[in-house]
C-alpha cells in the first residue's frame, strides 16, 4: 500500500507541476484539458501499479505456499526415517542384551560346574 500511495502522491505532484506551466505557455482552456489528460494516464498507471502489486502479492503467496508444501513433505519424511531408525535401535539393543543374557547364564553354569568339579561332588548338574 506504501507503494500506491507513494505513487499517487508523485502522480498529483507531476499533474500540478505541469498544470502551472501549461497554463503559463497556454491558453488556459488548452492547459485544463492537458491536465485533465494527465490525471487520466497518472490514474491508469496507478491502477496498472496496483495490478502489478496484486499480482506480485498472489505470485509471491503461491510460492509460499509451495515452499510451506516442500517442507511439510520433507518434515514427514524426515519424521519417518527417524522412527525407522530408532526401531533399528531398539531391535539391536533388544537382540545384544538377549545375546548377554545368554552369555551370563553360561558363564554362571560353567562356574558352578567348575566349583563342583572342584570339591568334587556327585551331583554336577548346575
Amino acid at each position: 500500500m506504501t507503494l500506491i500511495k507513494k505513487l499517487s502522491t508523485s502522480a498529483i505532484t507531476l499533474v500540478a507541476v505541469l498544470g502551472l506551466t501549461a497554463c503559463s505557455e497556454e491558453k488556459a482552456e488548452t492547459a485544463g484539458e492537458k491536465v485533465d489528460e494527465m490525471v487520466h494516464e497518472a490514474g491508469k498507471a496507478a491502477e496498472k501499479t496496483g495490478d502489478k502489486v496484486d499480482d506480485m502479492v498472489d505470485s509471491a503467496g503461491n510460492k509460499l505456499s509451495e515452499i510451506k508444501d516442500d517442507a511439510s513433505e520433507k518434515l514427514g519424511k524426515m519424521k519417518e526415517d527417524a522412527g525407522n531408525k530408532l526401531d533399528e535401535i531398539k531391535d539391536s539393543a533388544t537382540s545384544k542384551f538377549k545375546d548377554m543374557k545368554k552369555d551370563a547364564g553360561n558363564a554362571v553354569e560353567d562356574a558352578c560346574e567348575k566349583v563342583k568339579e572342584g570339591v568334587e561332588a556327585k551331583d554336577d548338574d548346575c
